[in-house]
């Protein structure tokens, strides 16, 4: 399962910070962008916006649908009529006026995945926070401008949505340590089900559904194997992982492990369980960390 987002060309940068950011991705590809915004003429099959001579133009089979002089405010009324004719969704909830109640649902989220996590006596923090403390380290040491840093800590505060009240309810059985693994494995589908009823979140579905996935196919519950896993669910699964065996006992590993016995096992695992470049990466990474800060 993937999300998939509209790819969008646009050689003038006019739409940068008017479009929702987790629903489009920027191409240098025009061919494959669903959005064409350019400023020069084009020969393409598709309607385009011509920003040309101070003048916005919206263009199908080289005739003028629309025209007005150049402003942000005659940009965005000709961005909401190319999408209208694009898509079968009302425009407005493709641009940044969604932005806002995207953040208000996705804080909710977070702030009840958090409420219904087993906090860590000395730090005061749970699994998600953490991971999401590292994944924004670890995107910081590899220079990630600031969007994409808080894009990737948006997305581990939510990776484990499916597992909410889990861990409270296996606190009260008998055998909760098999029974939380046999969990486990249901949360990455559980959680996947539950966004896609959100459409502010369908952004963090990938990683939601696919960060246990393993480089060689043995992981769940898809069995993606490579580069077929989503990018930011490898990156996650590696820290999502590396949080797992130094906080908690499973069957896996027979107890908790230390940060050097779990570096051990991410470097010997390259390229069977981890992606083997972001792997390498985070070994360097998480290795520097220690040198200079306290474990959390």
């Amino acid at each position: 399962m993937s999300f998939k987002k509209i790819k969008i060309y646009d050689s003038t940068n006019l739409s940068k910070g008017l479009l929702n950011i987790f629903l489009f991705e920027y191409t240098l590809n025009m061919d494959d962008a669903e959005i064409v915004i350019s400023n020069k003429q084009e020969n393409i099959n598709k309607t385009y916006i011509l920003l040309k001579n101070e003048q916005l133009n919206l263009i199908e089979n080289n005739h003028n649908l629309f025209i007005s002089d150049f402003s942000i405010e005659n940009f965005q009324v000709i961005l909401l009529k190319l999408l209208s004719n694009i898509f079968n969704e009302k425009p407005f909830e493709l641009l940044y006026l969604l932005e806002d109640k995207r953040k208000e649902v996705a804080e909710f989220i977070k702030n009840l995945i958090v409420l219904f996590e087993v906090e860590d006596k000395k730090s005061s923090m749970s699994h998600t926070q953490r991971v999401a403390f590292y994944s924004k380290k670890f995107a910081e040491y590899l220079k990630w401008p600031e969007d994409k840093i808080e894009l990737v800590y948006d997305l581990a505060m939510l990776h484990d949505v499916g597992r909410i009240g889990i861990e409270q309810l296996m606190l009260f059985s008998k055998t909760r340590v098999y029974d939380l693994e046999e969990w486990d494995l249901e949360h990455t589908v559980a959680g996947s089900i539950f966004l896609a009823n959100r459409k502010e979140l369908w952004y963090a579905m990938d990683v939601v559904r696919s960060h246990h996935e393993y480089w060689d196919g043995t992981g769940y519950p898809d069995h993606l194997k490579g580069e077929k896993i989503p990018y930011m669910a490898r990156f996650i699964g590696i820290i999502d992982w590396f949080d797992w065996a130094t906080h908690t006992a499973t069957s896996e590993h027979f107890g908790i492990l230390t940060p050097e016995e779990s570096i051990e096992y991410v470097e010997f695992n390259l390229g069977k369980k981890f992606d083997p470049i972001l792997g390498e990466k985070f070994i360097n990474f998480i290795k520097e960390y220690l040198s200079k800060e306290q474990f959390i």
